[in-house]
């Protein structure tokens, strides 16, 4: 018997009882939905993060910090809690990191594989109040320096900012700041001015520093709620900040970061020699991590619970086939009689229970995908829970990961089929020829 007329026999066979096949091919396709809708969420999420720090500047970023006693997510927590750190004579940011060095700077920018001219020390510039030139409002706000010269942003509008210009260049941090400026839309605000207003402590003196509005940028995981600005506003408003400091305290620096040629040296190697210097490294993969690793954990915990329903299934596969071989005695006795051999018998039904995690697995997967696909629609609506992020889908559906989980079903079902296929493959043709 040929190949395919085995597989034509062992599926025509499967439906003889309809209702008990359905009933494991549902029991099947419960476990199956299970694995394809956790695996496409955790696929789609992923997705999307990896596309926010390729976006972002991905593998070619670093930043470097001052070395704590306590790591930085014990830092965060700590300012979060609002516990006391100890006064170290001004030498520590809010984050209990200490200053660095001219020196320490120095040997980070003579770091192999540091590309020299993205190097841009953390000296970030304050302001009093924005002032929108549209409708005059003034609103209070956290700066952001452009981090180094080739990290971007994906882009509701306009362009990212260039830090080669003698301009001075902002970029909002969403369109609500579009809204609140008195611009309709975010096409609108790009090219009108944002006045940054410094007011001198002694003088009491209002300094204006009008920016260019460049760009608006899109949702995204590395988002914050800190106007972006460009090194040349940054380091006027620096200067002007620090006008009546000491020498001594103008000079601190918190952080630095630069670009790496990531393609000659790993991330692991760029972060050990910062180590040697005294500073600590962090990459774009490093800062959103533990939010990857939440999905992850999320994903997998739902996805083991599906595995753990394909288990039930396959006591179900089993319970099915040997009620199947039962009811077939008779005809697997002639079957043995007209010369089928007891491997042919096997794998006609192990090829059942294959047969069954494959249409299980087709199931789940289908109603799966109609199910993610409806929910991402919705949920990227007006009203809808991802309009926030419009470049995110909530699950991904790629044949690269969904063969294998089909396959890794059915062989799942196969290993559930052994069991009875190998009973039926040692019956007696004599014994099973007088089975009534």
């Amino acid at each position: 018997m040929k190949t395919s007329d085995l597989i034509k026999q062992s599926n025509h066979n499967l439906f003889r009882n309809k209702a008990r096949t359905i009933l494991t091919i549902l029991a099947i396709f419960i476990g199956s939905f299970a694995i394809c809708t956790t695996t496409a969420i955790q696929t789609g999420v992923n997705s999307f993060i990896d596309s926010q720090v390729a976006s972002f500047g991905g593998e070619g970023f670093i930043q470097a910090y001052g070395k704590t006693e306590t790591d930085t997510s014990q830092a965060i927590q700590d300012m979060q809690i609002g516990r006391p750190k100890k006064y170290n004579d001004g030498n520590t940011n809010e984050m209990g990191q200490p200053a660095i060095t001219e020196e320490q700077i120095e040997q980070f920018r003579n770091i192999p594989g540091i590309i020299k001219d993205t190097v841009l020390v953390g000296r970030f510039g304050t302001v009093t109040y924005v002032q929108s030139t549209k409708n005059n409002e003034r609103f209070t706000t956290q700066l952001n320096q452009m981090t180094t010269k080739t990290v971007h942003y994906d882009m509701v509008a306009g362009t990212n900012i260039d830090n080669n210009t003698d301009e001075y260049q902002v970029l909002l941090p969403n369109d609500l700041w579009v809204e609140s400026l008195g611009y309709g839309s975010s096409e609108e605000a790009i090219g009108q001015k944002l006045d940054f207003v410094w007011s001198d402590p002694v003088t009491a003196e209002l300094k204006h520093f009008p920016a260019t509005i460049v760009g608006v940028q899109a949702p995204s995981v590395l988002n914050s709620a800190a106007v972006l600005i460009n090194t040349p506003l940054n380091d006027a408003l620096y200067a002007e900040n620090v006008k009546y400091l000491p020498a001594t305290e103008k000079g601190k620096v918190f952080t630095v970061a630069a670009e790496y040629d990531y393609e000659k040296y790993s991330a692991d190697e760029i972060k050990k020699a910062i180590s040697d210097i005294g500073l600590e490294g962090m990459t774009v993969a490093d800062i959103i991590g533990q939010i990857k690793g939440f999905f992850d954990a999320i994903t997998t915990i739902f996805t083991a619970f599906g595995f753990i329903a394909l288990i039930a299934a396959s006591i179900g596969i089993v319970n099915t086939l040997l009620m199947s071989v039962q009811e077939r005695t008779r005809e697997i006795g002639l079957m043995k009689t007209f010369g089928m051999s007891k491997i042919k018998i096997f794998f006609s039904f192990a090829l059942e229970a294959t047969l069954l995690g494959f249409w299980g697995a087709i199931a789940g997967l289908t109603v799966s995908f109609l199910l993610c696909t409806g929910v991402d629609n919705v949920a990227h609506t007006s009203d809808g829970f991802l309009k926030a992020f419009p470049t995110m889908h909530l699950a991904e559906f790629s044949p690269a990961v969904f063969i294998p989980v089909v396959l890794t079903i059915m062989a799942i079902a196969f290993i559930a089929g052994v069991l009875p296929a190998t009973k039926a493959s040692k019956k007696n043709p004599i014994d099973a020829l007088r089975y009534e």
